[in-house]
């Protein structure tokens, strides 16, 4: 189905690179914490000290990411060092100031010196009075980590670029680029997944299996953001989608130049289990997967038997990609929840489903292992010249389980 806007998905580490120093960098809790602390181990010494001069708390991280603002879609990591080194250093401040400060008519104030970052600050009447309590900057204090930044972001933009880079340099050396590099192969699958569901399905329905942060209204034609803000779609030039294994938050970008049409980003969090699994030593996985008591032991038959229903395989297709609570699934396949219930307990009992619990609900996802299995386990129940054969009919399996 043909979207009201050109809808591109791509595989590029331009936001998940500031996703995952956030994570970091933040003492909250994260399903990432496996990645954390290994990544947190391999940090270089005075690390943590130049982090903050660029970001003084966790939150900055994500804003910073919109420094690359009005620049194109799918970039490498060289490509966003390159194109911040040699981005005008008005145009960077303006950019990472559009992030913090939502109002454009404080940003122009800040940058035409109207007005001084106290004077902000301090207006008890600023419609971004709530968010910048939340990013440090209320109540004000001089001489703050989230001041300064600031105060050198706007009077030394030149100096705050090359903390920056500096530290997205070191903190990509210090082994993010390895962790990227093994990423590749999932996000890869991830985005040739999210591609054929564009293709086959309308942007609202896609919007929702995604579980993207925003409604697409096809009557009225508009986007609708959970904090009520709308977007008419024929002032959308582009629509991104990005398979992410760091945007836990489910973060999203809207760039609106002046005189010029909107561009969204959406990074699709594709659940912990990739970003996790980065934890274990190469060595270690390798092993593992050539130990053939390191595999599920599975019963090929009970997950044919699973998967064979049309609604249980539907299941699994969305589980597969995104982690979905109950709710959700009934809402998606307009199926009661007592029936979702009883299918998913049909693909829990095949080793079929995990669960994490997370925002008030348990979430399914897909057990690959157990997928990834199958193969193996069939051949061996099929190929074997010993054990007993399962020849139970399906007429015989619901009537009198009288074996042939």
């Amino acid at each position: 189905m043909e979207p009201p806007f050109p809808v591109e998905v791509i595989v590029t580490p331009r936001f998940d690179v500031f996703y995952a120093l956030h994570a970091l960098t933040s003492e909250a809790p994260t399903p990432l914490g496996a990645w954390k602390e290994r990544a947190s181990r391999r940090l270089p010494r005075g690390f943590a000290s130049g982090a903050k001069r660029v970001a003084p708390i966790p939150i900055f991280w994500p804003l910073v990411a919109d420094a690359l603002q009005g620049t194109r879609g799918s970039m490498t990591f060289d490509e966003m060092l390159s194109t911040l080194q040699s981005m005008e250093v008005g145009e960077l401040r303006a950019n990472v100031l559009g992030g913090i400060f939502h109002d454009r008519p404080t940003v122009d104030a800040l940058l035409s010196r109207e007005k001084t970052l106290r004077q902000v600050l301090t207006d008890e009447k600023h419609p971004d009075a709530a968010i910048l309590t939340h990013f440090g900057l209320r109540p004000y204090s001089a001489g703050s980590a989230a001041v300064d930044a600031m105060s050198t972001l706007l009077s030394e933009p030149a100096s705050y670029r090359g903390d920056l880079i500096g530290v997205l340099r070191k903190f990509w050396d210090s082994g993010f680029q390895a962790d990227w590099e093994s990423l590749d192969t999932t996000l890869s699958r991830a985005a040739a997944r999210i591609s054929s569901r564009v293709d086959k399905d309308s942007i609202a329905g896609v919007a929702a299996e995604l579980r993207l942060p925003v409604g697409f209204d096809e009557e009225s034609g508009a986007l609708r953001t959970k904090s009520g803000v709308t977007v008419d779609a024929r002032k959308i030039e582009r629509c991104y989608l990005i398979p992410s294994a760091f945007n836990t938050r489910r973060w999203w970008a809207k760039y609106e130049p002046p005189s010029s049409r909107v561009t969204l980003y959406f990074p699709v969090w594709a659940g912990a289990e990739a970003a996790n699994a980065l934890s274990r030593d190469p060595a270690e996985i390798a092993k593992a997967d050539r130990s053939p008591s390191s595999r599920p032991k599975i019963n090929a038959e009970a997950v044919f038997r699973a998967l064979g229903d049309t609604t249980r395989y539907a299941i699994a297709s969305i589980l597969a990609r995104n982690p979905t609570s109950s709710a959700e699934l009934s809402r998606i396949l307009k199926v009661s929840k007592p029936t979702i219930t009883h299918h998913v307990h049909a693909l829990r009992g095949a080793g079929l489903i995990t669960e994490e619990a997370g925002g008030g609900s348990s979430r399914l996802s897909l057990n690959r292992d157990t997928v990834e299995a199958l193969s193996n386990a069939a051949v061996r129940d099929l190929f074997s010249s010993t054990g007993e054969l399962p020849l139970l009919t399906t007429r015989h399996r619901s009537g009198s389980q009288k074996k042939i």
